[in-house]
């Protein structure tokens, strides 16, 4: 049974667990790899990541999150929009994005 806590309220319907991140910069990239809008990375956890946006244009259902930090690419879907935030669920494992793609999706950090 699930308890309700102040770190896992009653309306938290998370399998996995979740840990905050620092801000980490993150880009949203179409499933054909190219540049949707930069972000960065409130909590990740093994099933997911909650996404705060820096651009307000419509997102398609599935994408992909482009961890700068650890030059990683990990396809996911849309599940949940609100407040300038996104919920994502992973469809699968990580992938180490190759240097040269790298190099031409990520680059400065730019927020408004």
């Amino acid at each position: 049974m699930r308890v309700p806590s102040p770190s896992r309220p009653a309306a938290d319907l998370r399998t996995h667990a979740r840990r905050r991140t620092r801000l980490r910069p993150v880009k949203l990239v179409t499933l054909h790899k190219r540049f949707i809008e930069d972000g960065s990375a409130v909590d990740l956890s093994s099933g997911g990541a909650r996404v705060r946006r820096y651009g307000k244009g419509t997102l398609p259902p599935s994408l992909i999150l482009l961890d700068e930090a650890e030059g990683t690419l990990r396809a996911a879907f849309v599940v949940w929009q609100a407040h300038g935030e996104i919920g994502l669920r992973f469809a699968g494992p990580a992938e180490r994005m190759p240097p040269h793609e790298l190099s031409r999706l990520a680059g400065r950090f730019y927020a408004v």
